[in-house]
């Protein structure tokens, strides 16, 4: 599990780098960047879907007797699932906003 985190964070860490770059207006290359983003947003799709796989494994094996005790505790032991899902939310705002950008000039 710890490497599974490890590579998640490293991931994360690329895509923070990208975004911080592009919010702060000095880079090179946009069509390098968005690449980048967009190829960072597939990695953490796959852990994201290693995450489901995971939560649902950890669902189907709990001793809770009900649904809503089961998924609480399949989200404490399964952060990382919810964590994928709300920068992958953001992380395609942003990549729209690049290819926008890519558009225009």
């Amino acid at each position: 599990m710890n490497q599974k985190i490890l590579n998640v964070d490293k991931i994360l860490d690329k895509i923070s780098s990208i975004i911080e770059t592009y919010e702060s207006g000095a880079f090179k290359d946009l069509h390098v960047m968005h690449r980048e983003l967009t190829c960072n947003m597939y990695y953490l799709s796959q852990e994201q879907v290693k995450a489901h796989q995971h939560w649902n494994k950890t669902y189907y094996n709990s001793k809770e007797k009900t649904n809503a005790a089961k998924e609480r505790e399949c989200d404490k032991l399964v952060p990382e699932l919810y964590l994928c899902r709300k920068i992958m939310e953001t992380a395609k705002g942003v990549s729209i906003a690049m290819g926008y950008e890519i558009k225009m000039n």
